[in-house]
């Protein structure tokens, strides 16, 4: 449901302030969602495991419908320019399905396995009575930061930042990522300039074009960091939360702690704990000489920025 306003009514900077649009799912109005962010590879899924297992947020991890409205903005930038409202409300559909909680879609139900009977399969199902804040941290969403935050204007994001060196090496180990950088999924002259392969100058066309996969991943994370330090003026430092990746193995309690203030969520240190994760420098062993320089070439600028020397 959505609220308007009389023709010629005057609005206060109060109510300005707040959301022009009222979101129920489940019975609970939607407020102050938590979105997490990051570039390919650079540690989402460990902050998002954390918080999903806070009381009361219930996290999504990109469901299917979520996926094709992000990548139709991330993809294509000038969507969300030129269509603000339209691609706010594209988002705020596409959750407002995905964070339905029924006894077929709840993480915590059996499934559809379960035979469940169809006159309340579509209903409510018992956790979401528990669900008092929704959120999101699927693939890629650092790309459409701006047009969520047009779609939730009360909403939280949590950037994450890792070593784009680290970053790269285990995006050259993935086929999914690796599958952006294909000729037919990529069409880079189409959409310019686009921080989602990376690119800013005319010169980023033929590097991408002609480059290696090391080159063409660096420059998609150095699209991330712009794109970071893009949103912290964009949102505001009371939208936005930056979380070192490199930060967290051995700083556990301190990072839980940031995560409670920030996003007002219970968040455990020990849901932080998992030493098979939280992997840092592996890029020396799992990187050429040559991928490793062509990494610097491309991002030095932005890996010497944020400390990574």
């Amino acid at each position: 449901m959505h609220t308007t306003c009389p023709k010629g009514a005057k609005i206060d900077t109060a109510m300005k302030q707040q959301p022009s649009y009222i979101l129920v799912v489940n019975g609970t109005k939607v407020e102050r969602p938590v979105f997490v962010l990051g570039a390919p590879h650079s540690g989402v899924p460990e902050i998002a495991s954390a918080l999903s297992h806070a009381p009361g947020l219930h996290l999504g991890f990109g469901s299917p419908g979520v996926l094709n409205a992000v990548y139709a903005v991330a993809r294509r930038p000038s969507l969300a320019q030129e269509k603000v409202s339209g691609t706010a409300s594209l988002l705020r559909e596409a959750y407002a399905e995905a964070w339905q909680l029924t006894p077929l879609t709840c993480p915590r139900c059996p499934g559809p396995g379960a035979g469940v009977p169809a006159n309340t399969s579509g209903e409510p199902c018992e956790h979401s009575a528990g669900v008092r804040r929704y959120g999101d941290a699927g693939p890629d969403l650092l790309f459409c930061a701006s047009a969520l935050h047009e779609a939730f204007p009360d909403a939280l994001f949590v950037q994450v930042i890792r070593d784009g060196r680290d970053a790269v090496a285990a995006m050259l180990d993935d086929e999914v990522a690796l599958a952006w950088l294909n000729p037919s999924a990529a069409r880079i002259e189409h959409e310019f300039p686009n921080h989602f392969f990376g690119l800013g100058e005319e010169a980023d066309l033929t590097a991408f074009r002609d480059g290696s996969n090391a080159v063409k991943c660096a420059m998609r994370w150095r699209g991330a960091v712009r794109m970071h330090a893009r949103l912290r003026g964009e949102i505001g430092e009371d939208r936005l939360m930056t979380l070192r990746y490199e930060d967290v193995p051995g700083g556990e309690v301190a990072a839980a702690q940031r995560l409670r203030e920030f996003t007002g969520a219970r968040v455990s240190a020990t849901d932080l704990v998992d030493p098979a994760s939280w992997g840092s420098g592996a890029w020396r062993d799992r990187l050429t000489r040559q991928e490793a320089g062509e990494v610097g070439e491309v991002a030095g600028t932005e890996l010497s920025r944020l400390g990574y020397t």
